[in-house]
């Protein structure tokens, strides 16, 4: 896993100044790519990189990377697990390394661009420089749910590009100057809704699209849809096929291990492949959150050389400033992977897989069973008339209100009707509608139309957890903690041969198979079928404990910024700490409050 950085001039040569912000880029980047950093200018663009090598570990996996007549060129983060075959079709090129860098130089040139993308399978974001003819080229490229980062900068003259917010920020090339248009989604959504960024002037490059400038200006383009391809296999053999690639690496690999079904799943598929395989687990004092009973069963079964990590309330208060710094754009989440990677890389692991991705890909999470009970009742309730819905709805906001539930508190989204983004922000949603308008001292209609904005992309509620809460907060936190520590994730379940199959089957009776009867059929072990039987709890730390432990400096540092109504601030952290208000909306405050 690596950091990327660059610049592309569309009409002007390149110059120093040039030179001089992509290296203040890759500098931003070490974190990424401690091994090796690389640095490539021409006329028209420069190109950094920052290499965490995992496979070919030798020079020869050097980035930038050209082909064979030096006319093109790539900079690129990611894995891509079927390069082995690729390469193996690319027999009339000649290949200097054993790294998948090199697949990507001469697919291109075998393929062109949208050709190289449909045939990738893995996770990546990269640049493609093609000097080539008078016009030179340029390309940035992303993979099918983002799972590596990619952002940039399309000004008049130039584009330019990293994997971190904070290392184009770092370049001089745009101002650190807040994005006011992307803190109702945040406050809304719990993380800032993509393309927009924390950032004015900053964008994401979305999931399976490319950007493409050169002679004829700059567009993006989406190369790839949910859905459009056939299962090329039964989906237990893909869950295998899937994993067995996942563990190719020239450096030691590990699973994250909880007690839930989807890290037991990845460890029963990676024990048939690997034996000597390496599990980690964080446990905590406070028994009640902490999984390590259930995961060294798990990790027995299977005999895994089992790694217990204890991470303490003190171990919270100590990390907190490099928590803040390390954070690239604000979130509420992400706190719970910084620490478990802090634990692999003090456990010696370069690579580890998780079971991120399981919930949205089998239909793991509670409400998604509710949703398929309750469709019909949902319907009908969408066919009352007007006065009589918005009476309910209100009665049952002010139930919210007055008891501290603010989930009854965000029904007041579906006050214009029951619609796939209404009923998304009531489930899934942050902030209730009344507290964000608070915060921000705006009126309803505003926050109204700030939430249309954030939803208007996704087609239907699962596409929207898709691309909302699996892509700018789960897959965007996991990939900023780990590189914070240098540590490349790796998440199986969202392999787009996987989602493609499991989209396609039914969803099979429970049968007393528990949590993703899906996901457990296809694996078909008994350490599964019991790991699927026990309660969902999620990736949970104490957090809400330790904050309220430490509750007084964390108020302070709420108050602190100066974007949202202080007022409203000192009237949600007392509820809080009445136990009225999720502690995740109270860190939001303080991650806010802190620049964030």
């Amino acid at each position: 896993m690596c950091g990327i950085a660059g610049l592309f001039r569309t009409g002007s040569d390149t110059t120093t100044a040039d030179r001089c912000a992509v290296e203040r880029m890759t500098a931003a980047q070490t974190h990424r790519g401690p091994d090796d950093g690389g640095l490539f200018q021409d006329a028209r663009a420069v190109l950094g990189h920052r290499r965490l090598a995992i496979i070919d570990l030798s020079p020869t996996g050097h980035q930038p990377m050209c082909n064979e007549d030096g006319k093109i060129w790539v900079t690129y983060n990611g894995e891509i697990y079927n390069y082995a075959e690729l390469a193996a079709e690319l027999g009339g090129h000649r290949f200097v390394s054993r790294s998948d860098t090199e697949v990507l130089l001469h697919g291109y040139e075998e393929w062109g661009i949208e050709g190289l993308l449909r045939k990738l399978r893995g996770m990546f974001a990269f640049a493609i420089y093609d000097s080539h003819g008078p016009q030179p080229f340029f390309l940035l490229a992303r993979d099918r749910f983002g799972i590596k980062p990619l952002y940039y900068i399309a000004d008049t003259h130039f584009i330019a590009f990293s994997s971190e917010v904070r290392a184009l920020v770092a370049s001089g090339l745009v101002p650190n100057r807040k994005n006011p248009t992307a803190m109702a989604g945040l406050l809304l959504l719990g993380s800032v809704p993509a393309p927009a960024t924390g950032i004015q002037g900053v964008n994401c490059l979305l999931p399976g699209h490319y950007l493409a400038a050169g002679g004829n200006g700059v567009a993006t383009r989406r190369y790839w849809e949910p859905g459009e391809a056939e299962p090329e296999h039964p989906l237990r053999e893909t869950l295998q096929d899937t994993v067995d690639r996942h563990l190719v690496s020239d450096v030691p690999v590990g699973v994250f291990l909880s007690g839930g079904v989807d890290s037991a799943a990845l460890v029963a598929l990676a024990s048939r492949t690997k034996p000597a395989l390496t599990t980690l687990t964080v446990v905590f004092d406070e028994r009640e959150y902490s999984e390590g009973d259930e995961a060294r069963q798990i990790a027995q079964k299977f005999g895994t050389d089992h790694r217990e990590v204890r991470v303490t309330s003190q171990d919270f208060v100590s990390e907190l400033p490099n928590l803040l710094r390390v954070m690239d754009q604000p979130t509420n989440d992400g706190v719970n992977t910084y620490f478990v990677s802090r634990a692999a890389r003090q456990a010696g692991l370069t690579v580890v897989l998780s079971g991120l991705g399981g919930d949205e890909v089998f239909g793991g999470y509670k409400h998604h069973r509710w949703l398929a009970r309750h469709g019909n009742s949902i319907r009908r309730f969408s066919g009352l008339p007007r006065f009589l819905r918005q009476t309910v709805l209100a009665t049952a906001v002010g139930y919210g209100r007055l008891r501290g539930r603010e989930n009854w508190m965000r029904l007041a989204n579906l006050e214009n009707g029951v619609s796939d983004a209404g009923l998304y922000l009531a489930l899934r949603g942050f902030f209730a509608p009344e507290q964000v308008r608070a915060l921000l001292d705006v009126n309803t209609s505003e926050v109204r139309l700030a939430a249309g904005e954030c939803l208007a992309a996704g087609p239907d509620f699962r596409q929207m957890e898709m691309q909302r809460y699996l892509h700018d907060q789960l897959l965007r936190d996991t990939d900023v903690f780990s590189m914070a520590h240098s540590i490349e994730v790796r998440v199986p379940y969202l392999d787009h041969k996987v989602v493609e199959c499991a989209a396609r089957l039914p969803q099979p009776e429970l049968n007393g198979h528990g949590n993703k009867p899906l996901l457990t059929e296809a694996v078909d072990d008994p350490a599964v079928f019991d790991a699927a039987l026990r309660s969902k709890r999620g990736f949970a730390f104490p957090f809400g404990k330790w904050m309220r432990t430490h509750s007084g400096e964390l108020r302070e540092m709420a108050l602190a910024g100066g974007c949202l109504n202080r007022r409203t601030i000192g009237q949600l952290w007392n509820e809080f700490e009445r136990g009225r208000l999720h502690w995740s909306r109270a860190w939001m405050l303080a991650v806010i409050g802190a620049g964030k």
